[in-house]
């Protein structure tokens, strides 16, 4: 876990020496946005979330940053006087790239984020909690996205595939990047939308 802290350091202090190297250039944005999500799973249910970000844009087409978000589910079930109740959460924590193709009223983009997925699980039997996973998973999400620009402020809606890997020594936690098994994954589609403010002015 300490060389996965020390990568998002690294990764912040790239951003922020980014936006003092172009401090005459650069823009600061934050965002906002709510998410519907589906995994890839047969039978598995639509689940909500949100995130947040923070990106710098060195020119107008192009946004480098970090973001959060968090989704969860939960079902309960209850059959001849029981209930099982199952909930999940997943919190992604990763860095950002977009690349805005114009920088005018309408601006189509792609971009990718890759980071940490923080994922927790519990189950509960009548009342009672019988089962319990937390992990932490190295993951990456491409991304394609549509963004109104309104003076600095940004309407947004994305679709983004996010695949989350699996641990090569079986651990909860993937520990560093060299512990990334890139042949065992899970997957699941979110879309975003949300609002972006503090956005580099169009022509």
């Amino acid at each position: 876990m300490k060389k996965l802290q020390s990568t998002f350091a690294i990764l912040t202090s790239v951003c922020l020496f980014v936006l003092i190297a172009h401090s005459a250039l650069a823009q600061f944005s934050v965002g906002i946005n709510g998410s519907v999500a589906s995994s890839d799973v047969e039978g598995s249910e639509t689940f909500y979330g949100g995130g947040l970000n923070a990106k710098i844009f060195p020119t107008s087409n192009f946004a480098i940053g970090l973001g959060i978000k968090a989704f969860g589910e939960s079902r309960k079930f209850s059959a001849a006087g029981q209930t099982l109740e199952y909930s999940a959460g997943i919190i992604p924590i990763t860095a950002l790239v977009d690349y805005y193709f114009t920088d005018g009223f309408l601006r189509p983009y792609v971009g990718a984020e890759v980071g940490v997925y923080a994922v927790a699980s519990s189950i509960k039997f009548n009342g009672q909690e019988s089962s319990k996973v937390n992990s932490t998973n190295g993951g990456v999400a491409p991304k394609i996205g549509l963004l109104l620009a309104i003076g600095n402020l940004g309407i947004f809606a994305e679709g983004a595939y996010n695949i989350i890997f699996g641990n090569k020594d079986g651990n909860a936690n993937v520990g560093g990047l060299n512990n990334v098994n890139f042949d065992k994954t899970s997957k699941f589609f979110t879309v975003n939308v949300g609002l972006q403010i503090g956005i580099p002015g169009g022509k």
